[in-house]
């Protein structure tokens, strides 16, 4: 599939006329393409590409305990990578990159769940690539705002109710990945899951406190601020500035200790930057140690 190009006579009135005058009022305006089709095409750098990317995620699948999927992590990277350019959801503020759907596409080929819940739609580019991933595994879908959907998966249930709420009576948690993706606190995600007995969870945007100021609307506690508070009661809370608001994280949040308790393995993995080019992702692998609840 060729990548969609912006029309020749918007693409000049953008770079003579609004532009400059977005220039002047001190924003850029950018084409809204998706980064993805901005890409490599002779053999020697796509094979570099593709080799830096295998090796940086058979390292995270190894750090997270997953084993890889089948056929190999290659693989899965040179079939995404056809597939990537057919998406139907065209990004470029917002939801996940190339890196991002790269990582969720992988570990989910190799989880091999039959159920995922997904927390956090926007779009629906995340939705398209759990299908991909997994095309057999029902999906159930939650966002308090579905109009934005450019992609509907005929395998996906779809609800504006919080996924916490919902009725999941029928599904194993033992063949269940959660994904988190809305923004919602980390830490009380962790302890959703752990009362629905489902231990495999992905989150997308952890940050470490000292990094946190970058993103918007945080989820904190993050799984990276749980993970590092762990034993450590003599830290005080974490504050940041952005865009002139104040934020604080209290060191003396119960949710940083029940979900640090629950937890049993966490690995963030890398941001594959290095590796394509693309803009960072920031998947974090977490299993939980079942039973350990109240």
């Amino acid at each position: 599939m060729t990548p969609t190009r912006p029309h020749p006579v918007m693409e000049r009135l953008r770079r003579r006329v609004l532009s400059p005058l977005f220039d002047r009022l001190g924003y850029d305006l950018v084409p809204a393409m998706p980064d993805w089709s901005h890409r490599p095409t002779s053999g020697p750098e796509v094979e570099a590409l593709m080799a830096a990317a295998s090796v940086s995620l058979e390292r995270d699948l190894a750090a997270a305990a997953i084993s890889p999927p089948p056929g190999g992590i290659r693989a899965a990277v040179e079939t995404f990578w056809d597939l990537i350019p057919t998406a139907p959801v065209r990004q470029r503020r917002g939801g996940s990159g190339f890196n991002g759907a790269l990582q969720l596409y992988v570990a989910l080929r190799a989880l091999r769940p039959r159920v995922v819940i997904e927390s956090g739609v926007f779009r629906g580019l995340t939705t398209w690539i759990i299908a991909q991933a997994c095309p057999e595994a029902a999906i159930h879908c939650h966002d308090p705002d579905l109009s934005r959907l450019q992609y509907r998966s005929p395998n996906a249930s779809y609800s504006r109710a919080d996924w916490s709420s919902a009725d999941l009576s029928s599904v194993d948690p033992s063949a269940t990945v959660a994904f988190f993706d809305d923004h919602v606190a980390q830490a009380r995600r962790v302890l959703e899951a752990r009362d629905r007995g489902i231990a495999r969870l992905l989150f997308d945007d952890d940050a470490a406190g000292h990094r946190i100021h970058a993103h918007g609307g945080p989820a904190h506690p993050t799984i990276a601020m749980v993970a590092a508070r762990q034993g450590r009661g003599d830290l005080g809370p974490i504050r940041w500035q952005r865009n002139g608001r104040a934020f604080v994280q209290a060191a003396d949040d119960p949710l940083l200790h029940d979900a640090g308790a629950c937890i049993a393995h966490v690995h963030a993995f890398d941001d594959l930057h290095r590796a394509t080019g693309y803009s960072p992702a920031r998947l974090t692998s977490v299993t939980l140690a079942l039973g350990t609840g109240p």
